[in-house]
């Protein structure tokens, strides 16, 4: 992945952690997955941005940050039981990198709460 197309997932990330959505909506330019943040619409993969005017979709009210958060409390709680009684190490090691992401978006998400 190229260091560009990095910067653009974790920007698209970083706006669905704040409240964005995606656009159900492919980009006009390369057919990719778009997020939707305030008066901004961009493209995952290519990082057009338009107007949400241009888009025929209604703004969709987001989800409170500590619904999600909760959401992702759950997704913690399921994989650490999963984990438990998990026999192979390589599934050991990808449960547990799996863990650790949903650890660093819980701690940002509590974060920007604040």
């Amino acid at each position: 992945m190229s260091d560009a197309g990095g910067a653009r997932i974790k920007s698209a990330a970083s706006a669905l952690l704040k409240g964005g959505t995606l656009v159900s909506e492919p980009c006009e330019k390369c057919g990719g997955v778009q997020v939707r943040l305030a008066d901004r619409v961009s493209s995952i993969n290519c990082g057009n941005e338009s107007l949400p005017a241009q888009h025929k979709e209604p703004a969709q009210k987001p989800s409170s940050l500590g619904d999600s958060a909760k959401i992702v409390e759950d997704k913690i709680a399921a994989l650490a039981s999963e984990l438990k009684d998990e026999k192979d190490t390589g599934a050991q090691k990808q449960k547990t990198e799996l863990l650790e992401a949903y650890l660093r978006i819980l701690e940002k998400m509590r974060a920007l709460s604040r």
